[in-house]
């Protein structure tokens, strides 16, 4: 049977409307700056061979993969160079027997702070599981208050870690204005509030949403560790870390969750 332009023309628009709904989103993690806690070299004929951390958002995953040293806390970090809300991490792992189960048990995660210790300030978005396969791909949403930059996989072991390939989706965000003055070993002296918090950034979130607050101070070992307070007034005290705002009105109207470095 066939078809009447006016149906010819009805079916490519069909095809064109599926396709434009089915466009991948864009890998904002492609190429951008990385690195890894160490980076494993092989030796072949006289010749050393590097799996470099770049390897781990260089658009390919069937080329060698991104492998660390044999260490305590491996981990890979990349930097979005701007700040997002992170909706999805897509991870693979290598396509080799032999390094494949060196992703067992990573978690993926986020952070708006360039960091060291890969617990500090991350946002969890996922672990991978143990029965890891070679060339396995996982999508791992991400649920995140504030903005953020750096992108994490690492593993709390001592052992390797190896990361084929790391893509990311997300939204740009613009941050506004506010900074901190960051005091170390100091404490508000008059705090308005004490909170648990797990982090200096998780401590920055809860006085961004306590109204006003126009400084905090973090200390992971006390209890609680969290202090907040309308007044930036603050006294001598060993292993507190006081952040003072600098530039936002007593009212707050400005963002605050990008500046707890």
């Amino acid at each position: 049977m066939l078809l009447s332009a006016r149906e010819m023309i009805f079916i490519v628009c069909c095809i064109w409307v599926q396709d434009r709904l089915h466009v991948k989103a864009d890998n904002i993690m492609l190429q951008k700056p990385r690195r890894l806690s160490s980076t494993y070299k092989w030796k072949s004929d006289g010749k050393d061979y590097y799996y470099h951390s770049y390897y781990a958002n260089d658009g390919s995953k069937i080329r060698w993969p991104a492998r660390s040293g044999f260490q305590a806390g491996p981990y890979w970090q990349g930097d979005l160079q701007g700040f997002y809300t992170v909706h999805n991490i897509t991870v693979t792992s290598d396509d080799h027997t032999t390094f494949a189960s060196d992703i067992r048990d990573a978690y993926i995660g986020v952070s708006s702070v360039d960091i060291k210790c890969p617990d500090d300030d991350v946002t969890w978005c996922g672990q991978w599981p143990a029965d890891t396969l070679p060339r396995e791909t996982l999508t791992f949403s991400c649920s995140h208050v504030q903005p953020v930059r750096f992108v994490r996989v690492w593993r709390n072991i001592t052992g390797y870690l190896t990361v084929q390939e790391v893509e990311v989706e997300g939204t740009p965000r613009r941050t506004r204005a506010a900074k901190y003055n960051k005091s170390l070993n100091k404490k508000l002296y008059t705090p308005l509030t004490s909170v648990y918090a797990i982090s200096a950034s998780d401590c920055g979130i809860k006085c961004y949403k306590t109204q006003p607050c126009l400084g905090f101070s973090y200390n992971p070992s006390a209890d609680p560790s969290c202090l907040l307070a309308t007044s930036t007034k603050s006294t001598t005290a060993t292993d507190w870390v006081t952040y003072s705002i600098t530039d936002c009105s007593n009212h707050i109207t400005c963002d605050l969750t990008d500046q707890f470095k």
